[in-house]
């Protein structure tokens, strides 16, 4: 399979913001969270991990997913019945083999964001000495339950990291803050 390939699959998983119930979800017992090799996580107490996969990982692409708020009974467009939270962040981890590689797949997943979502805002941010390019946008695919969401994807080295923060129309918190206080608690691992 394509490496292409899979990231756009990958991009489709976390376009349809919905995800099972917490099970597969590990944290050290400090509190941080790896994401394969490329990252560890200190989330912030918002949030809470809901999964974390290396699933991918002869690919070189790790994922994990945070959730915050209240979560409903939602089907999906495969009919599958899952947990709907009020906001969900997914974390996307690619290594690659050189900084020229992981910004390609920066920019498929910015062109796979350009194409799915109506962006509103394009900015770029330093979280933990970390440049990251943060869009804010619309959902607009009929096949996601959320609203709105902000995200941010970076490049450190040979790695590239998308995080995404998507809600339902009723959340009240900032996701761009949220975001932000995220990526100043991730730590690349060199």
């Amino acid at each position: 399979m394509k490496k292409t390939t899979i990231l756009f699959t990958c991009l489709l998983l976390f376009i349809t913001g919905c995800s099972s119930a917490p099970q597969n979800a590990k944290d050290n017992t400090d509190g941080q969270t790896e994401v394969g090799p490329v990252m560890t996580v200190e989330a912030p107490k918002e949030l809470t991990l809901l999964d974390n996969k290396d699933v991918l990982a002869a690919d070189g692409l790790y994922y994990a997913t945070w959730v915050t708020g209240n979560s409903v009974k939602y089907e999906n467009s495969d009919g599958d019945t899952v947990d709907l939270y009020d906001a969900q962040l997914y974390l996307l981890a690619s290594e690659t083999k050189d900084e020229k590689e992981a910004e390609k797949n920066r920019q498929a997943w910015l062109a796979s964001a350009e194409d799915n979502y109506r962006i509103q805002t394009t900015d770029t941010i330093t979280c933990n000495g970390q440049s990251y390019t943060l869009i804010s946008y619309d959902c607009v695919s009929e096949d996601s339950p959320y609203d709105h969401g902000v995200s941010a994807l970076g490049v450190c080295g040979a790695n590239a990291v998308c995080a995404e923060l998507t809600c339902t129309e009723n959340y009240e918190g900032d996701l761009t803050v949220l975001l932000t206080d995220f990526l100043d608690n991730c730590q690349y691992i060199q």
